[in-house]
């Protein structure tokens, strides 16, 4: 088995490169020969997509962490609105999402990985003692923790959502984002990087900037990717959960029946991009859903009860507008540094 070890190690270094997307790029022939278009045509529109930040530059997705994090926590905390609390979200290496919204006495949720339950408590400690956050007469701000296991995932397809802009264009013919108009060959541009098509490697250029020839960067890099380091190499959505301008939902719910016909439906749902198995009081289930708007979240909510009705129980979920996702960088900066040697990367 590969072992990923000191910043001194090829493959460290080359698994830094491929995560980052250096040496990885949007093939533009690629693009103009399956979409049967001028290859200016299509840079001008590569072009616009990154620059109004549709899409994340191509990189290969680090899948390494739920091995070394096999732990999730959700932390609702109640935290000042101030620029430190901004830079630590985006400075501190457990932390991959922080969502500003009011819940309860919180107002703050985040979303975190460890290894297991004494990394979260050490790391609790560690904020307290290096005053990584305000604290109140010496402790942690009020907060209430979630923890649900990474081993448990029973659907992890962030770019699920895209299917939903396609539906939007068959309606309209486009997606506003903004002042930016998504059209449908630039949105069949989009789907194609999202599954992966047209993104090339410049083993070259990687073998220069890390010292070795050509066939040893396929040879690990092939290695890496069987053995579930990384994935193949993808455009994301940068806010990662939901395409620009939609509504995230974390949802728990009680499925007291049919629950595998209830997970083999949401495996299907473009609006599911996340779910887990979980246990937690009567909840089974935690989902990450992408929404339009709340409208469309409600249609949806029918629509499962429709599905199965005497099935869902409890239900608990929470709301997210596009604005309240904070900007943690996920495109150009990593998660952190596990043990000091390994390097955790974006997701």
């Amino acid at each position: 088995m590969m072992t990923v070890t000191t910043t001194n190690d090829l493959n460290y270094r080359l698994l830094k490169s491929l995560v980052y997307g250096s040496g990885v790029s949007v093939n533009i022939h690629c693009l103009s020969q399956n979409l049967n278009k001028h290859r200016n045509t299509v840079q001008d529109k590569v072009k616009n997509i990154f620059e109004n930040k549709v899409l994340t530059p191509p990189f290969f997705p680090f899948m390494g962490i739920f091995k070394e994090y096999p732990l999730l926590v959700l932390v609702w905390i109640q935290l000042p609105y101030k620029q430190e609390v901004e830079n630590w979200f985006k400075e501190d290496p457990h932390i991959f999402a922080a969502l500003r919204s009011r819940y309860a006495e919180y107002n703050t949720l985040l979303i975190a990985y460890h290894k297991d339950i004494t990394s979260y408590q050490l790391w609790q400690e560690q904020l307290v003692t290096e005053q990584k956050v305000p604290l109140i007469n010496g402790s942690l701000p009020p907060n209430s923790t979630s923890f649900f296991s990474n081993q448990l995932i029973i659907k992890y397809d962030p770019n699920a959502s895209v299917y939903l802009l396609e539906e939007e264009i068959r309606k309209k013919g486009y997606v506003q984002f903004g002042e930016y108009k998504l059209d449908k060959l630039s949105f069949q541009i989009v789907k194609l990087l999202m599954k992966s098509k047209c993104i090339k490697i410049n083993e070259t250029r990687l073998a220069k900037e890390l010292g070795v020839n050509r066939k040893a960067i396929i040879k690990r890099t092939e290695k890496l990717m069987r053995e579930r380091w990384v994935s193949t190499p993808v455009c994301r959505f940068p806010n990662f959960f939901t395409p620009p301008a939609y509504m995230l939902t974390i949802c728990k719910l009680e499925i007291k029946s049919d629950k595998q016909r209830f997970i083999q439906n949401i495996r299907n749902d473009p609006h599911i991009t996340l779910a887990f198995d979980v246990k937690e009081g009567k909840y089974n289930l935690l989902l990450f859903g992408a929404f339009k708007n709340l409208e469309e979240e409600l249609e949806w909510e029918i629509k499962q009860g429709l599905f199965l009705p005497d099935s869902i129980g409890h239900v608990d979920i929470q709301y997210f507008s596009a604005k309240s996702i904070v900007e943690i960088g996920q495109t150009n900066v990593s998660l952190g540094i596990i043990d000091k040697k390994y390097m955790c990367f974006r997701i």
